[in-house]
């Protein structure tokens, strides 16, 4: 039997306004009908939302139930941290490399003595004084 927003909202114990935008959101699947009254059903709710009876203290609209750890979690997060320090490692090595082959800096170039300064100017210039 569907629930409409209000009787929704009562049962997993959230506003009204958050089941309404969960169905917007396309979170939870919900009907109209042609008085535009939405009809919503309690699997469909419950797939998102969980029963007032079964909610923690101190939840709002952002469900979370507490869950203990298993085995599976701890194993992924062991195996991500291992990709994570491989990747550092991998960084520095590619940081060092690319330090060590970067193109040194160029030479200052040296001030222009008289003879050079000279020969600098065009020749022209030299016979006008």
């Amino acid at each position: 039997m569907p629930l409409t927003l209000a009787q929704a909202a009562a049962a997993c114990g959230v506003d009204k306004s958050t089941v309404r935008r969960a169905v917007r959101s396309g979170r939870i699947s919900a009907t109209r009908d042609q008085g535009g009254v939405w009809h919503i059903e309690p699997v469909e709710l419950h797939r998102v939302f969980p029963p007032a009876a079964e909610r923690t203290e101190g939840d709002t609209a952002a469900v979370q139930l507490h869950a203990p750890p298993d085995a599976a979690t701890d194993a992924l997060v062991a195996e991500l941290r291992a990709v994570i320090a491989d990747l550092r490692q991998d960084r520095d090595h590619w940081r060092e490399q690319a330090q060590r082959l970067a193109l040194p800096k160029p030479p200052e170039p040296k001030p222009l003595d008289a003879l050079a300064a000279a020969r600098a100017r065009p020749w022209w210039r030299r016979f006008a004084g």
